[in-house]
């Protein structure tokens, strides 16, 4: 409880900063633009990422499903929101597995199963984004939809390399058995671990455990290869919000590909940012990578703006009334 109360702290003084310095220029202007928004519109951007958060469930329903097949996708979805708004107050995304894992031992899976289905989950997701991501270089590339620059080319490729090497860290704890047990037993061997009391048999049990739970991507094939493809309608959904955005601004120059194309990078670039949201370089992101359509700056600023109202803030509100509605949960454990 204490670590999520300095996430918040960090996160609002961050996100004080990122607001004084994008509007201590163009305050008036921005509100402007923010004052002629056309609100079917912007709600029609709501719907397009309440969409994506749908098909996010999806994915994790059909990993769910293999161990407990009556498992609801409305408590589904619940657990999604709720990630959301976990993941959103925690560095790197990290809050909500931990909890969604709770939350379905609450409901009867067991932590093996829940834990194995939100890894394979996980692993899917990461394979869309890398999909995506290469498309929309590949896309960039052919048609110039933005303009290379020096900062923002090594910023892609840095963003790029670590999700790769997230992705291949969980492959490796899928496929590595053997291999993780060999390092856990000469780690519980040291000198020093051993003058800790460890339980060292309620580990190595727990991890066989939880490779007993059917983490066997190449038996899953089908369900897997399903989850790439719902992940990556996801991400193309969520990728569209800032065309829809900026249609409700009155800017119609954006189009829907030059939207997934730079979203899908700005993206690619927050998930390395260690504070919650990624707030500060999430923003200049989207700053930066738009920017370059000769966008004015105060249209700009209030479309980043309620892009992140719609794509975070939003998202986080709604898991936060969905985790305090929630029944029969020990709220302290959040």
């Amino acid at each position: 409880m204490k670590s999520k109360k300095i996430n918040l702290i960090v996160l609002l003084f961050v996100l004080s900063l990122v607001l004084y310095f994008t509007l201590k220029d163009n305050f008036k202007e921005v509100v402007y633009e923010l004052s002629k928004v056309n609100i079917l519109i912007f709600s029609i951007a709501i719907l397009t990422f309440i969409v994506s958060l749908v098909f996010k469930s999806i994915s994790l329903h059909i990993f769910i499903k293999e161990h407990q097949s009556k498992y609801s996708f409305k408590n589904i979805f619940k657990l999604t929101l709720i990630g959301q708004f976990l993941n959103g107050i925690t560095p790197f995304q990290s809050g909500g597995q931990p909890f969604q894992i709770y939350l379905l031992k609450k409901e009867g899976l067991r932590i093996s199963d829940s834990t194995n289905s939100m890894i394979k989950d996980f692993i899917s997701f990461q394979i869309a984004l890398i999909l995506i991501s290469l498309v929309s270089i590949f896309v960039n590339t052919w048609l110039n939809i933005i303009p290379a620059k020096p900062h923002l080319t090594w910023i892609i490729v840095l963003g790029f390399l670590i999700n790769v090497m997230v992705l291949l860290f969980l492959i490796l704890i899928t496929t590595a058995k053997k291999f993780l047990l060999k390092i856990l037993n000469k780690f519980f061997n040291l000198k020093l671990i051993k003058r800790i009391k460890i339980d060292k048999k309620r580990i190595i049990d727990g991890l066989e455990n939880f490779y007993d739970g059917k983490l066997n991507l190449k038996k899953d094939k089908k369900n897997f290869i399903l989850a790439i493809i719902v992940n990556l309608i996801n991400l193309t959904f969520l990728y569209a919000v800032p065309f829809v955005i900026f249609r409700s601004i009155g800017f119609y120059k954006i189009t829907l590909l030059s939207s997934i194309i730079t979203t899908s990078l700005v993206v690619l670039i927050g998930n390395f940012i260690p504070i919650p949201g990624a707030t500060g370089g999430i923003e200049y992101g989207f700053i930066s990578f738009f920017r370059v359509f000769n966008i004015p700056f105060s249209i700009l600023t209030g479309a980043m703006l309620l892009w992140r109202f719609v794509t975070y803030f939003l998202g986080m509100l709604i898991g936060f009334v969905t985790l305090a509605l929630k029944e029969g949960v020990d709220k302290k454990c959040v």
